[in-house]
């Protein structure tokens, strides 16, 4: 129940600040705001929670190097699923009350929307491309740092300050499938629609950094060779 609890909290605080800062300061504190809000809220959240990921790629990452694991794989599995469910949860938590905010500004238009997942100016594989090489190395980071009190928050959160500041123009900076998820169902169709591909590459980045960073995935390649 506690990596529940901290799990949705995080999450809720990641999304609220980072999504928050994207449609009420953006005009102010351009991309470098934009992307300094999320590396600081992800670190000050990973500094309250240690053991916290906060995505739900980290989190499928985890399990499959052994950094996350229960008792059995059928419990690993279903504890990971829980997270995954948890993290969704606290971002629609955050972009609906987020949504609500936004709803009280003078003049607002209902059309008017949270969502701006949407990718318009560059092809789908050009993309997928930036998104899996960022996760990839996004979850190398956090992997590489642990449960650490300090190098974990101080890595993920510079790390994913920079990398937000190269994605933003290109997909408005996903690197979070919990996130995208949120914006897009309170956004449109054509958001909905290009969800899958930021699952899909969040989930093969996942699987990719998982197995690599897997001890027993290791010795057996050293055994080979």
């Amino acid at each position: 129940m506690k990596t529940y609890l901290s799990e949705f909290i995080g999450t809720f605080g990641f999304v609220l600040i980072g999504w928050g800062a994207v449609i009420f300061a953006r005009p102010f504190i351009g991309y470098l705001g934009v992307s300094m809000a999320f590396g600081m809220a992800y670190a000050a959240f990973c500094f309250m929670f240690p053991e916290g990921h906060f995505n739900p790629a980290a989190t499928v990452a985890a399990a499959l190097s052994g950094h996350f694991r229960s008792s059995g794989k059928i419990r690993t599995f279903l504890n990971t699923l829980g997270i995954i469910l948890i993290q969704v949860a606290g971002a629609c938590a955050a972009v609906a009350l987020i949504q609500f905010i936004l709803s009280g500004k003078t003049g607002y238009v209902s059309p008017e929307t949270v969502n701006i997942y949407i990718i318009d100016r560059y092809t789908l594989p050009a993309a997928f491309c930036l998104e899996g090489v960022l996760n990839i190395l996004f979850l190398c980071v956090f992997l590489a740092t642990g449960n650490d009190k300090v190098s974990k928050p101080v890595a993920c959160g510079f790390f994913l300050t920079a990398a937000y500041l190269l994605s933003y123009p290109v997909t408005k900076g996903a690197l979070n499938p919990a996130k995208t998820t949120a914006t897009a169902l309170f956004g449109g169709e054509e958001a909905l629609a290009q969800l899958p591909l930021f699952w899909g590459v969040s989930l093969i980045a996942a699987i990719i950094t998982g197995i690599m960073y897997n001890v027993n995935f290791r010795l057996s390649l050293r055994k080979k060779a």
